[in-house]
């Protein structure tokens, strides 16, 4: 939660959420199995949308400006919050 979101063009292909690694974390996935990303990073959430809008492996459970009651706390999320940054969070579920 919270990734580093490399947001230089070239460093892009470091980023955790990436159409290359899609297919190797389903494969470490169970069906039904929850991924759960939060970001307050405008650049990062528009990837994350862009990216998983296009791969046949998670479907959208859920998506969020406020964080879910049962999401784990962060230092970042609360670093985010204090610097005003407004996070968003999904709940990707593994087909």
């Amino acid at each position: 939660m919270f990734p580093d979101p490399w947001p230089k063009a070239r460093h892009s292909k470091r980023r955790f959420v990436h159409p290359a690694l899609l297919p190797l974390l389903a494969q470490k996935l169970k069906p039904g199995a929850e991924w759960r990303i939060a970001s307050d990073d405008p650049t990062y959430q528009a990837w994350v949308d862009e990216v998983m809008a296009d791969q046949p492996h998670f479907t959208l459970a859920t998506h969020h400006d406020s964080p879910p009651e049962d999401w784990p706390r962060t230092r970042y999320e609360a670093k985010a919050l204090r610097e005003g940054r407004h996070p968003r969070y999904w709940i990707w579920q593994r087909r």
